[in-house]
């Protein structure tokens, strides 16, 4: 497929419906962050899952939770992310059945880098007026409100 025939005038652009502008968009966007990242050998997911354990160890179910999953969706990647030293699991002390999961050193160090990719890459994103950035992250946050049902409560990048 040519660059030509994989770009869109602005007027073609103008014809689609708001929905199709938001997933292109987004998955332009997603597609730009996980180019940046795949050096870090770490997937957008495992960012997502460093970037909700923020300095509390937690269970498996309530990080699924964070990040609007089942616990069982992440249960691999939480796998992944321990063989490489990012996350460790271990037992709660005050609850030995509870497993609490929590970002090691490694893991604050490739979230970091992760969030320099992010400005690095999508940086341009905010490149209007403050005022048309506000307007577009009103915008954006209300369709998340209105659609996620909740469950994006800090699980992001």
């Amino acid at each position: 497929m040519s660059d030509q025939s994989r770009s869109h005038p602005a007027n073609e652009l103008a014809t689609w419906h708001t929905g199709k502008l938001l997933t292109a968009a987004a998955r332009l966007v997603e597609h730009a962050f996980d180019a940046g990242i795949a050096e870090l050998g770490v997937t957008h997911a495992g960012i997502r899952i460093l970037d909700a354990l923020n300095e509390d160890a937690i269970t498996q179910r309530e990080l699924a939770g964070r990040c609007g999953v089942q616990d069982q969706t992440i249960s691999r990647t939480i796998d992944g992310l321990e063989r490489d030293g990012l996350v460790m699991r271990h037992r709660d002390p005050g609850d030995r059945r509870r497993v609490l999961v929590e970002r090691t050193e490694d893991g604050a160090q490739v979230l970091e880098r992760a969030r320099e990719v992010a400005d690095k890459r999508l940086g341009t994103l905010d490149e209007g007026t403050p005022e048309d950035s506000a307007a577009a992250r009103r915008v954006l946050i209300n369709i998340i409100e209105r659609y996620s049902g909740g469950r994006w409560g800090g699980c992001g990048h």
